[in-house]
Formats: structure tokens, C-alpha cells, sequence
């Protein structure tokens, strides 16, 4: 391990080895810092969820190298449906619609790191300090300095231009620099599972709200989908406890038989659910992304796609200033950043957050009034066509090309 890095980054999950990857090819030296070992079974970030892209997420990707790589074990978005249970309303999004191959792809988080991995272990330049994780950061004028807290109980410390914290909405490196957030607790567990399908999904992701949360359907190769029902939590174990048939029985009624019957469900795992934003997204010659930035509901499944376009945009102003000979962890670059990507990140918090304040409203005439609204944005194509560009991410004018 060397001593000095241009840059730090703490989490190596899919935001940080994303940034990662994306500066791989840059005359720079990177730590990529992990607390848990990237290929093991406990590694978060990398198990059998299932990860919807949005179309800018795949450009990004390609951008980088590694949709050919990363799109054969994806599987495309041809249609989006999303409805509510017992109501007339619903909105189907066709991909055709704007002549597109896909609204998006589903990929499985094991594969998503298995490419991000790879690819980080090409580059000399790319220095994995894993299992290990920060126990101390101290901001100077010209550097940071980050003690490091390794397996064998031992302390290393490195310094760098810039330290990027991506480790997660409970991060605590975000707490070791003095960032404080808001949070707002949804009181709604989220409960992911792979399930098998006697239908065919013809490549389309379902999202039906359902009394006190929802249940959305993500299309994966044959007849898999990825399930996510988010739930009261306060109910939540009776669908973590149960046994299969009774969780199987419990998604088949609150979906219904459009897929058909449903057997043979994957690990179920959960995931509480909280709207956190931090006071300010940057420090002293530190900036936040991923989840540490903004945890927001899932409902849209615009989480990881928002960081990625964060992560495409830091990209483009660090390469930007490195070109130029000027300072990675500067002031201005940081400035630059954060106020270019502050609309979008807004947009998209405000989107998912109102999405949950409409439908976990029980008011028959709010009820009413949102379906009327689906019924109608179903029914006008231009208004639909923008609804469909703002959720692939394609409204937002992201770097399509990295570095390199």
C-alpha cells in the first residue's frame, strides 16, 4: 500500500468502484477502501439483488468500457406497468415509444461487481485496501489524512488530494468529517427476493401499489424476476419469518396472476427504508456520493442510476481539472460539481418522495385523484413520452464519454 493517493475512496461498492473505474485511465493513483472483503458472501453490495439501469446508466457504462462486457448478463426493459391495486388506473410505458431498444436493463448486483472488479484489477493505478476502513480523518489545507483500522486490529494512514465517501446512507466516515444530516424515517421495510414465474414477462417491470407499500416485479433472463415488496414495517418479520410457500402465497395475493403463479423464491433480504440528506454533500477536500449523499425510497428505482450521474459528473470535473494541471481536491472543482449536478438530484428526490407521499395516502378521494392522473397520463402520448425520458435519466445532460 502506498502512503500518498490523488485520490481516496471509502467503499468499494458500486458507487465507489464505479468512480473507480471511470478514472481508471488517468495519470492518477486511487485507494479503493472496503471494510468487507469484496468476494465474500457477506459483501453487501454484491449479492443476488437485482439492479434496474436506466438507459443513461447503460451509456455511462459503455462509456467506460464496460457494457459489453457488463450487458450480457442483462436483461433489457421493454415495457414499464405501473398501477394499484383494486383501481381502474394505470401506466404503460413501451420502449418502441421512442424507438428505443429498452427503457432499462436488470442486472444482478454479483454480476454488476464481478464486471466493476474485474475491471478495477486491470489497473495498476487502482490500489484495493480491503478489509480495512476508516478510524480517523483529519481535513488540512493541501491533503487529507485517513487513518485506516485494517483486520489484524492495526492502523495504517494514507493521505490524499481528495477523498471521496461512498460507503453507504450510515456512513461513518461522513459522521468522522462533521456532516450532519436530515432524516426522514418512511417506517416501510423493503424485501427483495428472486422468484420464478410461470408466465411469460416479455421483458416488462411491474410496480403496483398496494395498501401500505408496493410490490414491483423486475424481469430477469428466463422466467426469474426480481420482487420487491416494500411493507409496513411493523409487519415486516411476519415476511421475513414465514416460510416460502407462506411468502410466495403472500406476494401472489397482493400481486395478482398477471405472471402467473410464482414458485421457487430466492434468500429474502431487507432493506429499512429512510429519506436521508446530508447539511452539505462536501468538506474540506471531501466530497459525498452514493447513498451517503442521498438515500431515497426505491419506489421509480432511481437510486443507483441518480449516483451513477453523480458519479459520471465528478468524473468529468476531476478529469476536467487534471487536464488543465490544476487541483483535485480543490475548492472550486468541488463547487463545480456539487452545483452541477444539485437540479437533478432534487428532481429526483422530490419525485420519489411525493410518489410515496401519494400513495401511501388511504384517502378514498386521494385515491380517486391519483388514478384519475394515471388514467390520464396513460392516455397523452406526449405527456407519457416525457415521463418515460425523465425515468430513463435521459433528460439530463451527463458526460457520455470518461476518461481515456
Amino acid at each position: 500500500m502506498k502512503v500518498e493517493y490523488d485520490i481516496a475512496i471509502i467503499g468499494g461498492g458500486m458507487v465507489g468502484a464505479s468512480l473507480a473505474c471511470g478514472l481508471a485511465k488517468e495519470n492518477i493513483n486511487i485507494a479503493l477502501i472496503e471494510k468487507t472483503p469484496l468476494k465474500s458472501a457477506g459483501q453487501p453490495s454484491y449479492d443476488d439483488r437485482g439492479i434496474a439501469l436506466s438507459i443513461s446508466s447503460q451509456r455511462i457504462f459503455d462509456a467506460m468500457g464496460l457494457w459489453s462486457k457488463l450487458g450480457r448478463h442483462a436483461c433489457p426493459i421493454k415495457q414499464v406497468h405501473v398501477s394499484e391495486q383494486g383501481r381502474y388506473g394505470a401506466v404503460r410505458m413501451a420502449a418502441d415509444a421512442l424507438g428505443l431498444e429498452a427503457l432499462g436493463f436488470v442486472v444482478i448486483a454479483r454480476e454488476l461487481g464481478r464486471a466493476l472488479l474485474n475491471e478495477v484489477s486491470r489497473h495498476d493505478n487502482i490500489d484495493v485496501i480491503c478489509p480495512a476502513s476508516a478510524a480517523g480523518i483529519r481535513q488540512k489545507s493541501a491533503s487529507v489524512e485517513v487513518d485506516l483500522k485494517q483486520k489484524n486490529g492495526g492502523v495504517a494512514s494514507l493521505t490524499c488530494k481528495l477523498l471521496v465517501i461512498a460507503d453507504g446512507g450510515l456512513s461513518s466516515s461522513r459522521e468522522l468529517i462533521g456532516i450532519k444530516i436530515k432524516r426522514h424515517d418512511y417506517r416501510q421495510t423493503a424485501i427483495v427476493s428472486n422468484v420464478t414465474v410461470s408466465g411469460d414477462h416479455s421483458g416488462t417491470a411491474y410496480e403496483r401499489f398496494v395498501p401500505g407499500g408496493l410490490i414491483a416485479l423486475l424481469p430477469l433472463t428466463g422466467n426469474r424476476c426480481v420482487a420487491v415488496m416494500v411493507a409496513p414495517s411493523d409487519t415486516a418479520d411476519a415476511y421475513l419469518q414465514g416460510s416460502d410457500d407462506e411468502y410466495i402465497n403472500h406476494l401472489q395475493q397482493k400481486f395478482g396472476k398477471r405472471l402467473g403463479t410464482f414458485c421457487k423464491p430466492g434468500a429474502r433480504k431487507s432493506y429499512p427504508l429512510f429519506l436521508l440528506e446530508p447539511e452539505r454533500q462536501a468538506s474540506d477536500r471531501s466530497v459525498l456520493l452514493g447513498n451517503a449523499a442521498h438515500t431515497i425510497h426505491p419506489n421509480g428505482a432511481q437510486g443507483f442510476n441518480l449516483a451513477l450521474r453523480d458519479v459520471a459528473g465528478l468524473v468529468e470535473h476531476i478529469v476536467t481539472v487534471l487536464r488543465a494541471g490544476g487541483d483535485v481536491g480543490g475548492r472550486d472543482l468541488l463547487d463545480s460539481y456539487i452545483s452541477s449536478r444539485e437540479t437533478d438530484q432534487q428532481r429526483v428526490i422530490r419525485f420519489t418522495h411525493a410518489l410515496h407521499k401519494t400513495f401511501n395516502n388511504a384517502n378514498p378521494l386521494k385515491s380517486i385523484s391519483r388514478n384519475t392522473l394515471m388514467f390520464v397520463l396513460d392516455a397523452l402520448p406526449a405527456l407519457k413520452k416525457e415521463f418515460i425520458i425523465r425515468g430513463a435519466g435521459l433528460h439530463v445532460n451527463q458526460p457520455v464519454s470518461t476518461s481515456g
